[in-house]
C-alpha cells in the first residue's frame, strides 16, 4: 500500500512540473517584445539568454538598418551675438525710432524675450492718442529713467510723420499720463510748432507744483513754442532739478534760479520777444550770471510780431565772466544784427573761447550793414582755434583785420550762397619773437582749399 502511494505522488510530482514548465515557456514567448527578441530576456527569472546564432547564418553578414541623419540649419551670425551687445544695439536704435522696440519684439521669440527684460528699450514716450500702448511702455521701463517727449509732429508705426492736433484739453492730459513720473524723467521735450491758446499753462502746469522731490533725475530740458504769447514766468520743478546741464529754449519766460540752472553746461537760448533793448540785454545777463558754468552757449534775438513791454532805457553795465565757455554760436533772423546782441557782446568775457560760429538764418547775399561796427565793438577772445563765418557774416575785407587780431587762430571756415563749405588752415609760427603789425600774410604760413579763392583780398 505505501508504495502504490508513493508511486502516486511521484506521477503527480512529474505531472506537475510538465504542466509549470508548459505554462513557463508560453508566457515567456509572449512577453518577449520586438526590441528584446535577440536577448530573450525572461519575465521569470533575471537571466539574460543571448540569441542563438543558427549554423547556416554564421558566414552571413548582418544586415545594418539605415539610420536618420540629423540636419543642420546654418545659424545666422546675429544669433551668435552675446545678449548684452544685441541688447545694446537695440537701445541705441530706439534713440533715433521710437517704435523699434515694438518692432523688434517681434521677430523672434528670444528677440522678445531680450526686449522685455531691458528696460532702458522703452524709456523713450513720445505722447500721444494712443495712451493705453504709452501706460504699457511705462510699465517696461520698470524703474528705468524716462524720456518724455511732447511735439505737435510724430512718427507713427508706418514711419511717415504726421501733424497732431494739440489743444489746452489734449495738452493737459497727455502731460497727466506721464506727471505721476516726474521724479524718473531723465530729459523733457515739448516742442510746438503751431499757435494754440493756453499750450505752456497746459503743458507746464503738472511740473511746477511745490513738492520739492521732483526732477532729481532730469539732465536734459527742450522747450520750443515760437509763437507763444503768454508773457507768464514760470518756475519749473520747485526751483529744483541739481543734475540738469543742457537746456534748449525758445518763447518761454522761465525764472532762473541756481538750484534750477546753476550746473548747466549747454545753454541754446532764443529770446522770448517780450522785452527788447536794454531790457532784453539784462534778462540775458541775469542768466549768464546764473550759467556760470557754461561749456557751450548759442543766443538768438528773433524778431516778434505783437506789442511787448515797456523796456528799460538806462544802458546796462555790468558784464559776465564765463570761464568754461569754449563754443559760441550768434544767430541773427533779421536783416541786420540785433543791437541787443551786438551790446550783449561787449558784455560777456570768454576767456577760454575757442570755437566762434557766426550763423546767418536767412543766408543773405550781401553782408550785414553793420557787420563793421559789431566787429569794432565786439573783442574776440585771443584765445579762439576756429572761426566759422556764414553768408550775411562774411565781408572779405574784415578777414585780415579778424585774423590780425587772433594769435591762435587755426582754422577759418566761410560759407556763403550756393557755394561749398571754404576751408583756410592755418599754422602760425613759434611764439617767440612774434610781433603783430604789418601784413597777415608774413606772419603765417597757410594751407588755402582750393575753392578759398580771394577770400583774403
Amino acid at each position: 500500500m505505501p508504495s502504490t502511494l508513493r508511486r502516486t505522488q511521484q506521477r503527480a510530482l512529474t505531472l506537475s512540473r510538465s504542466f509549470a514548465n508548459a505554462i513557463k515557456s508560453t508566457v515567456s514567448n509572449t512577453f518577449v517584445s520586438s526590441c528584446d527578441r535577440h536577448y530573450r530576456c525572461s519575465p521569470f527569472d533575471n537571466v539574460i539568454r543571448y540569441p542563438t546564432i543558427p549554423k547556416h547564418d554564421i558566414g552571413r553578414p548582418r544586415q545594418l538598418r539605415r539610420g536618420v541623419m540629423p540636419t543642420f540649419r546654418p545659424i545666422h551670425f546675429i544669433h551668435r551675438l552675446p545678449v548684452e551687445i544685441l541688447s545694446h544695439i537695440f537701445v541705441m536704435g530706439s534713440e533715433d525710432d521710437t517704435m523699434l522696440p515694438v518692432r523688434v519684439s517681434h521677430v523672434c521669440r528670444v528677440w522678445r524675450e531680450i526686449t522685455f527684460r531691458t528696460p532702458s528699450l522703452w524709456r523713450r514716450i513720445t505722447i500721444t492718442a494712443q495712451t493705453e500702448m504709452w501706460r504699457e511702455r511705462i510699465y517696461r521701463a520698470r524703474e528705468c529713467t524716462l524720456d518724455i517727449e511732447l511735439k505737435s509732429w510724430v512718427t507713427p508705426t508706418s514711419g511717415f510723420p504726421r501733424r497732431q492736433s494739440l489743444d489746452m484739453y489734449t495738452v493737459q492730459w497727455h502731460i497727466h499720463l506721464v506727471a505721476p513720473y516726474v521724479q524718473r524723467w531723465r530729459s523733457l521735450e515739448i516742442v510746438f510748432t503751431e499757435y494754440a491758446p493756453f499750450l505752456w499753462n497746459a503743458a507746464l502746469s503738472g511740473i511746477c507744483s511745490r513738492n520739492r522731490d521732483q526732477a532729481r533725475a532730469l539732465e536734459d530740458l527742450t522747450l520750443v513754442f515760437r509763437a507763444n504769447d503768454d508773457t507768464k514766468e514760470f518756475c519749473l520743478f520747485s526751483g529744483v532739478a541739481p543734475k540738469l546741464r543742457r537746456v534748449t529754449l525758445d518763447g518761454i519766460r522761465l525764472t532762473w534760479l541756481p538750484s534750477l540752472f546753476g550746473n548747466l553746461v549747454y545753454l541754446d537760448y532764443t529770446h522770448h520777444g517780450f522785452t527788447v533793448g536794454h531790457q532784453a540785454i539784462r534778462d540775458v545777463v541775469s542768466i549768464l550770471e546764473v550759467c556760470s558754468r557754461l561749456v557751450e552757449f548759442r543766443i538768438l534775438f528773433p524778431r516778434k510780431h505783437f506789442p511787448v513791454h515797456s523796456t528799460r532805457y538806462h544802458p546796462v553795465q555790468r558784464r559776465v565772466i564765463l570761464p568754461f565757455l569754449t563754443r559760441l554760436q550768434l544767430r541773427v533772423e533779421s536783416p541786420d544784427i540785433p543791437f541787443e546782441l551786438a551790446h550783449l557782446m561787449t558784455l560777456v568775457f570768454t576767456p577760454n573761447l575757442l570755437s566762434l560760429r557766426l550763423i546767418d538764418a536767412d543766408r543773405r547775399h550781401q553782408p550785414f550793414p553793420s557787420l563793421k561796427s559789431f566787429f569794432y565793438v565786439y573783442a574776440i577772445s585771443p584765445s579762439l582755434r576756429l572761426l566759422r563765418i556764414e553768408h550775411g557774416w562774411y565781408d572779405p575785407r574784415m578777414v585780415t583785420p579778424v585774423l590780425q587780431a587772433l594769435p591762435n587762430i587755426r582754422q577759418l571756415v566761410v560759407r556763403r550762397p550756393h557755394s561749398p563749405d571754404q576751408i583756410l588752415s592755418l599754422n602760425p609760427r613759434s611764439r617767440k619773437g612774434r610781433q603783430w603789425g604789418g601784413d597777415v600774410y608774413g606772419q603765417m604760413h597757410f594751407h588755402i582749399h582750393p575753392n578759398l579763392k580771394g577770400i583774403c583780398t
